[in-house]
């Protein structure tokens, strides 16, 4: 796009201007430059004092100056009318009408309103902004037998890369030397590790456990699964921005629509204090609000609660969500496993205990933390000498106590030895098998902990008029899928779901409706930018792109925030909605008024800051929550009631469901087939 030649005029003004600004602040001069005049032009009225009119009358020129350099920069390299156009009409009418004391008040609480307005999102936005800075991350690259750190993005296809034990994997690429435990979750989002050794592919982001590996960069560092995943999330966030855009041209042609009857009525009239008059009490400041200070109040206070929203638009976008995607670990469970059942098969349970923690002890992961932890709450504190302890290619632990060889693992490990799996055992969960000698004694059984709070999340969800609750997992074991999903009370659940099978998923739901992504903001990053709304839970562990791929970000682990977002996101277009009742109904009521003369300027700028007062109030109860409970209380109820009532919700959920059993599928088989 080619430069304006005046560009260089606007910032080397702009550039003086902010040497003058207190905390350079544009917005903050405008509200001091208005206020001196406002205060001067003030105490002539009252007690007719020349003087402070005549001192007054330069900082007003002076806000004029501002405002008027605004307006012209917007119009002439942006191409765009702006609210500015307003201001500065009706500081010139007002001061050839010989009312500038209106004109400074309007200049003074509109800069005030939107100085506080956009305080409370830039504030916001700065939180986002230091946390998006909060590291660098390089890869240790083998150069002429030499280890260097470089950046991820200079590492080329080929090249041998170090990863310490407990590292992050930096790059896509095939194990060289050194067998390790990879945890996985950032990709799959499980907690359980696997075992990777030389020929074995590993994928940046997930995390080295066990021991230092080499690796050979399949890729360059730019071409990674970090880096790509990046890349789609941007062109994702790109396409984000019709509503607004939409929004702006309302304000544009309203703003012309005002400016024009003022006009209108000064060449049917001749009388510039009927002008002054219809432009102080239409001058859209109610309008220019309403939208705004709601958004800021319900992103200040989202903030408040450790929750950050990327503006106001997708809280918006949240009010017409039909269905939501929760994904499974760390989302509705800790991510953390936990013993939920012991079966034994042919010997005493705290044997058949004794024996596994025995063997577990020897190793470092969440299932052999779990199982030794269950063992020493059971009382069985000593742990028998174990020799040969090794990990088995897969989910799986083999060593010898005593004389027998004992084999710890999955129903595809235990096979692998031919060892078959008796059919008749129930249980819930993910099935840990044991065997002795061969023959199958027992297993241990393993679920994640799901938080109490998520019992009946959906219908909690439901509540705000989602008619549609999907649980999504990376697990390829229904029944811990199905036993989640029964306990929040999900609509559906879908296992066995990679990351790029969630984006098919919310693409799939996309074509019925709105849909929202909640999940890790990590391995989930695809889904959650696909998704017309993406939640992220947990930010606090991937902020980087948990931020960048998410409209909103819960930094604490629980989502019950999910509420909290869903019941401000109502209540905030709930407001938007009388914000702009009331701010039809008085610029219409004021307009009739002041074209048929009932109006004085300074009267109308009055009823006009009231409009105004109105609608910052109204927002900022979102924000501030004794604001509800004031003498005001009534009028707010009365108005929530009746702003519903002529609004319902688009879609509403019948209040009882129908006793039909939730759906479980696997995504290989409901899905289509990734490319």
């Amino acid at each position: 796009m080619q430069t304006s030649p005046l560009k260089p005029y606007f910032d080397r003004f702009d550039g003086y201007l902010l040497k003058l600004s207190p905390q350079h602040d544009l917005m903050l001069l405008r509200v001091i430059a208005a206020a001196i005049p406002v205060l001067f032009f003030a105490i002539d009225a009252l007690y007719d004092k020349p003087a402070f009119y005549w001192l007054g009358l330069p900082f007003y020129l002076f806000c004029l100056t501002l405002y008027l350099e605004a307006f012209l920069k917007k119009a002439l390299l942006m191409h765009k009318i702006s609210a500015e156009l307003l201001i500065v009409l009706v500081m010139i009418v007002t001061l050839i009408d010989g009312e500038p004391l209106s004109g400074a008040m309007v200049a003074w609480f509109i800069g005030l309103g939107l100085f506080i307005s956009f305080a409370i999102i830039r504030k916001n936005r700065e939180k986002i902004e230091s946390l998006i800075e909060q590291g660098k991350q390089t890869a240790q690259v083998m150069k002429d037998g030499k280890v260097e750190e470089v950046p991820i993005s200079e590492v080329h296809q080929g090249e041998l890369v170090v990863v310490p034990k407990g590292a992050m994997i930096p790059v896509d690429g095939v194990i060289e030397d050194n067998k390790t435990s990879i945890d996985e979750s950032f990709v799959t989002g499980e907690p359980f590790p696997v075992t990777r050794g030389p020929g074995d592919t590993v994928v940046s982001g997930t995390l080295n456990l066990s021991a230092p590996i080499l690796i050979k960069a399949e890729k360059d560092g730019d071409e990674a699964f970090l880096s790509v995943i990046s890349r789609e999330i941007k062109a994702s966030l790109e396409k984000k921005s019709e509503l607004q855009q939409r929004a702006d041209k309302t304000v544009q042609w309203l703003l012309l629509s005002v400016t024009g009857y003022a006009f209108l009525l000064l060449f049917v009239t001749g009388d510039l204090h009927l002008m002054a008059t219809a432009l102080a009490v239409t001058c859209p400041c109610a309008w220019a609000l309403a939208t705004p200070t709601a958004f800021a109040a319900t992103i200040g206070r989202l903030a408040s609660e450790n929750i950050l929203a990327r503006g106001g638009e997708p809280l918006e976008t949240l009010h017409e969500v039909n269905t939501m995607i929760l994904d499974k670990t760390g989302t509705v469970t800790s991510a953390e496993p936990e013993v939920s059942q012991v079966i034994a098969v042919g010997i005493p349970e705290d044997e058949l205990l004794q024996l596994a923690a025995s063997l577990e002890v020897r190793f470092d992961h969440p299932i052999a933390r779990s199982i030794v932890q269950y063992a020493k709450e059971k009382g069985i504190a000593g742990f028998s000498p174990v020799d040969h302890a090794e990990d088995l290619p897969g989910r799986g632990i083999k060593g010898w106590v005593g004389t027998q060889e004992v084999l710890i693992g999955s129903e595809d490990t235990l096979a692998q030895h031919g060892i078959t799996i008796p059919k008749d055992i129930a249980y819930s969960g993910r099935a840990i098998w044991i065997a002795l000698e061969g023959e199958i004694r027992g297993a241990i059984i393993i679920q994640d902990i799901i938080w109490s709070e998520m019992k009946n999340l959906a219908d909690m969800i439901h509540a705000y008029g989602i008619q549609r609750v999907i649980l999504a997992t990376g697990d390829n074991e229904e029944r811990e899928a199905r036993r989640v999903a029964e306990y929040i009370n999900a609509d559906e659940c879908i296992y066995n779901c990679t990351p790029a099978k969630k984006v098919t998923l919310v693409k799939k739901h996309q074509a019925s409706g709105k849909v929202a992504m909640v999940g890790d903001g990590v391995n989930d990053a695809p889904a959650l930018a696909a998704a017309n709304v993406g939640i992220a839970i947990g930010g606090h562990k991937n902020v980087n792109l948990a931020i960048l791929s998410s409209d909103v970000v819960i930094l604490k682990q629980d989502a019950r925030d999910l509420l909290t977002i869903l019941g401000l996101s109502h209540k905030m277009i709930d407001i938007i909605r009388e914000n702009y009742t009331w701010a039809v109904g008085f610029n219409a009521v004021g307009l009739g008024l002041a074209t048929v003369g009932l109006l004085n300027p300074i009267f109308a700028a009055m009823l006009h800051h009231v409009s105004s007062v109105f609608v910052v109030v109204n927002a900022a109860r979102i924000y501030f929550e004794h604001i509800e409970t004031s003498f005001a209380s009534p009028l707010f109820q009365w108005m929530d009631g009746a702003i519903r009532r002529w609004n319902p919700p688009e879609a509403e959920v019948e209040p009882t469901k129908l006793p039909v059993a939730m759906t479980c599928l696997s995504a290989d088989k409901t899905l289509p087939s990734e490319p």
